[in-house]
Order: C-alpha cells, then sequence, then structure tokens
C-alpha cells in the first residue's frame, strides 16, 4: 500500500490528542494534591497558633492535666479565668488521689498569685472524662495587670506521681478611641456624632483634647474642645461634639475624626454611618442569642449579653418598639424601648446586657424574649442553666 497522507494526519491528531487528556489529568492530579497540601499545612498551622501545645500534661496512671483560659489575649481591665481539670484518657470509668496541688500565675518580674493544697482528694471520673480541680475566679479576683505576656502554672501528684503543666497569655494595656453615633440614620437626618476614649491600662491616665477636624463626604470640619478629663482604669468618657452633619444618601458614608492633644500628638481613626430611607415595617428572619462571660451561679449577679442575629444575607435597618426579657419562675420582667439597630449580612449585633437579675436556686430557667417591631412579634425562649 502507498502512503496515505490524510490517514496519517488523523492518527496523528489522535495521538496528540490523547497524549494532551492524559497529560490535562496528571496536571490536575498534580494541582489537587498541591491544593490538599497547602490546606493541610494551613490548617497545621492555624491549629498551631490557636492552640497551645501545652494544653495537656504529662500522662500519669492514664491521667492528664489541663489548664482552660477563655482566651489567649486580654485587655485591661479584662479579668483573669483559669480551670484546672483531671482528665481521664481511657475508656473505663478511673479513681484517683490527688495531693501536693499547687497552682501559680506569673511573669518574668514576679509572681502575681499562687495557691497550694498539701491534702490529698480522692475522686474518680468517667471514660474519657474530666473534673474541674481548681477555678481560679472562685478564689480570687485578678485584674488589670501590667501589660505583657504571663504564665499559668499548675502541678500536683496524681496516684503519687507528678503531673504538670502550664499555659500562656497576654495581658494589653491601650487608650481605645472611636466615634459614637446612632446605629444608623435615614436619608434628611442631622446627626452629631461624639468622640469616646476608654482606659484600658491600669493606671488613671490624663487626656486634654484641643480640637477635633471631622472629614465627611469630602469636606473637613474643625472644631475646637480644650477639655481635659481625668479616667481612672476601666471608665470612659465621650467628648460631645457640636458639629451637624446630614445623612443624604443611601449607602455607606465613611466618617473621619483626627484629635489634636494639648501635649502635641495626633490621633486619628475612621467609622461607617450606615443610611437608609426606611426601617423595616415588619421583619422578620431573625433570631436571639444569649451570651455569658461566665457560668451562671446561684448567688451571682450574672452577666448575660443578648444579640439580635441576622439570618438572611442582606442588611437589616431595623427599629425596634419594644424587647422585654422575662423568667416567670422568678418573676424578672426587664424591658428595653426605641432602639435602632444595623446588621450586616448573616450577623448579629449586640441589645443589651441582663439587668438586676439573680437567682436563689440552681436549676434551668426559661427565658422568654418577646420583640415587637412595626407590624412584626417575635418571641423565643431560651433555656438558662444555673449551677451552686
Amino acid at each position: 500500500m502507498g502512503f496515505d497522507p490524510e490517514k496519517f494526519r488523523k492518527e496523528k491528531e489522535r495521538e496528540i490528542t490523547a497524549t494532551y487528556n492524559a497529560m490535562r489529568k496528571r496536571s490536575f492530579k498534580f494541582l489537587f494534591l498541591n491544593v490538599l497540601i497547602v490546606l493541610a499545612v494551613f490548617s497545621f498551622l492555624f491549629f498551631v497558633r490557636n492552640v497551645s501545645p501545652q494544653t495537656y500534661s504529662n500522662i500519669v496512671d492514664t491521667f492528664q492535666l489541663t489548664i482552660e483560659i477563655p482566651k489567649l489575649e486580654y485587655t485591661a481591665p479584662e479579668k483573669i479565668g483559669a480551670r484546672v481539670y483531671i482528665v481521664n484518657t481511657k475508656r473505663t470509668e478511673k479513681s484517683f488521689v490527688i495531693s501536693d496541688f499547687y497552682f501559680k500565675v506569673y511573669n518574668d518580674l514576679k509572681t502575681i498569685y499562687e495557691f497550694s493544697y498539701p491534702n490529698a482528694v480522692q475522686g474518680s471520673v468517667q471514660a474519657l472524662g474530666r473534673r474541674l480541680v481548681f477555678n481560679l475566679e472562685e478564689n480570687v479576683f485578678l485584674a488589670n495587670l501590667p501589660g505583657g505576656t504571663y504564665t499559668i502554672y499548675a502541678r500536683c501528684k496524681i496516684n503519687g506521681k507528678t503531673a504538670e503543666i502550664s499555659r500562656k497569655f497576654i495581658y494589653k494595656e491601650e487608650i481605645f478611641y472611636g466615634i459614637l453615633s446612632e446605629p444608623y440614620y435615614l436619608v434628611g437626618e442631622e446627626f452629631q456624632p461624639s468622640v469616646y476614649v476608654i482606659n484600658r491600662t491600669t493606671q488613671p491616665t490624663d487626656i486634654t483634647l484641643a480640637k477635633i477636624i471631622w472629614g465627611y463626604k469630602g469636606n473637613e470640619f474643625q472644631e475646637y474642645v480644650n477639655e481635659s478629663v481625668r479616667l481612672y482604669p476601666g471608665e470612659s468618657y465621650a467628648f460631645k461634639s457640636t458639629t451637624k452633619f446630614k445623612a443624604e444618601t443611601e449607602g455607606l458614608e465613611e466618617i473621619n475624626a483626627k484629635l489634636y492633644f494639648q501635649d502635641g500628638s495626633i490621633k486619628e481613626f475612621k467609622s461607617v454611618i450606615p443610611i437608609t430611607k426606611n426601617p423595616e415595617s415588619s421583619p422578620k428572619d431573625i433570631d436571639f442569642n444569649i451570651e455569658s462571660e461566665e457560668p451562671v451561679l446561684v448567688g451571682k449577679n450574672p452577666v448575660i449579653k443578648i444579640y439580635l442575629v441576622n439570618k438572611i444575607n442582606k442588611e437589616r435597618f431595623l427599629k425596634i418598639d419594644k424587647i422585654q426579657f422575662s423568667i416567670a419562675k422568678i418573676g424578672y420582667n426587664f424591658e428595653i424601648n426605641n432602639r435602632r439597630v444595623y446588621c450586616i449580612p448573616f450577623g448579629r449585633s449586640f441589645i443589651t446586657k441582663l439587668e438586676k437579675l439573680s437567682f436563689t436556686e440552681p436549676g434551668v430557667y426559661d427565658l422568654i424574649i418577646t420583640f415587637v417591631s412595626g407590624n412584626s412579634k417575635i418571641e423565643k425562649k431560651v433555656p438558662l442553666a444555673v449551677a451552686k
């Protein structure tokens, strides 16, 4: 047979196509493998950065100690919390004897707090469970620490053998500034923002503000203040402004404040002002959740924060006519009225803290939240556990 150029061309095309497809499959597999490796490395780094490698102690007779802290970074004047637990690593219940317990909080300069209990304590832990050994907050109120890195250390003997563990946390100090305004404004409304300052340090601080230069919609407005204030740790103050601005168009408008202090220093920061034509008339697709800074205990005033949750992918401009919080079992009622709330898509907004609330008996209580806004009324029951 003679050479057929057309047949040769088609065979070559099939060969090239097959080779290209094979290369594509190999490239895709290689790319997929690389993506998996990158995700694995990222996950490992995230875990190492956010979870201390000292979370658990050495294993002693199938037991370990662990120190649980609410967070790794505090800002003055926040209170420090820490709990030491004994953990059973086995799938069967185990008995223990703890003795010579020692606990301390310290930095490179000094020991802030220490506690010791040499006597033996017997107990047992369920399979893969844990039991509380020591709660820092029940023994001492630690707050307003000098800024720096601190170590929490715990040591004891478990069934005659030593176990020890340490965790580190950072305590920061700062003077914080921000712009105080309503959560949102309606088109055509005038507003007067204020500048607020919070002393998040361990020492009293004196602030003398000379003037503020506001920036809004490309214009600058200068305002002389000449006001002095002394703030003690944890205190805040608002420098009231006389400058008025107008909400002209829907959207998010940026406002800038540049502060000039008597000592010659300058501080600048910005905030966003949400603006809408009208709030929602019949809001729905919202929820509520609660947060407590620590377990709710009998005889202690709990710090319970209420948040409004936006359940949809849309920013919300809400006007609360009334929210009522009630616990029928103890005759508790608390109410707030006439509030504006702005929520980002799928976000949440702080509403209030429950005031003048206390419990005399442990148990589970039903907190009823009743929300009224325009033509909407939403009610939710939230269980609240109270311990001794």
